[in-house]
């Protein structure tokens, strides 16, 4: 079989494909597509999609369908998340047939892996990276090369120290740090807060945003 023929056959495992808002983020209020992937490399105890952290080849889709089914869709924006989509082996071919059909493509990504074939698109996407605890705050560092946004889930655990690591200082020097409250929590609302402002007395801006949706009860 030629490579050409064979790449069409590119399998990936999904969980759920639905049309919502963005509710995270910088982008938040957008309308998107989220594809949300089966499996991720982390447990994070506060994950509130439980459902797609195992993975599974339970229910495998061809990308050319995934694509018939994204057409139907009004909205050109199709966020990549999960589970961990840096962990599907088929992710980079998906991103390249998004982007041919015109697609504005976003990868939300707890920032621990990266395929080398995304080099190749890095400038032509969006990455919104989400470092997390459970991996030592740990960041490939061609996620913090080619990154958009950082967003921080806002716990027990967060601390201005870990917001001020070097490799994170260019996307707070570029104001692009979000302070997300785990649970849209008051507590963590108020800890957010205080970062925000202990970070602005050291000459840095950093957003404090909830998560948008749950607060009008969409996915």
């Amino acid at each position: 079989m030629l490579r050409s023929e064979a790449r069409k056959t590119v399998y990936l495992n999904i969980n759920e494909v639905y049309a919502s808002i963005q509710g995270e983020g910088l982008l938040v209020g957008l309308p998107v597509i989220f594809v949300r992937f089966q499996g991720c490399n982390l447990r994070c105890p506060w994950c509130d999609q439980p459902s797609a952290l195992p993975f599974s080849n339970e229910n495998p889709t061809l990308v050319k369908d995934l694509l018939i089914s994204l057409s139907h869709y009004p909205t050109k924006h199709v966020v990549l998340t999960g589970g961990e989509p840096l962990a599907q082996e088929g992710i980079v071919f998906l991103v390249e047939k998004l982007l041919s059909k015109g697609y504005f493509v976003q990868i939300e990504t707890n920032g621990t892996l990266w395929q080398k074939g995304l080099e190749e698109f890095a400038d032509r996407i969006y990455i919104t990276c989400s470092p997390k605890w459970t991996a030592n705050w740990f960041v490939h560092p061609k996620i913090i090369q080619y990154a958009k946004e950082l967003k921080f889930v806002v716990d027990d655990v967060l601390s201005q120290e870990v917001l001020l690591k070097e490799e994170f200082r260019r996307l707070l020097e570029e104001e692009k740090v979000v302070l997300q409250p785990e649970g849209n929590k008051l507590v963590f609302f108020e800890k957010a807060l205080n970062l925000q402002a202990t970070l602005l007395k050291l000459g840095f801006t950093v957003r404090v945003l909830p998560q948008v949706h749950k607060f009008f009860g969409v996915p």
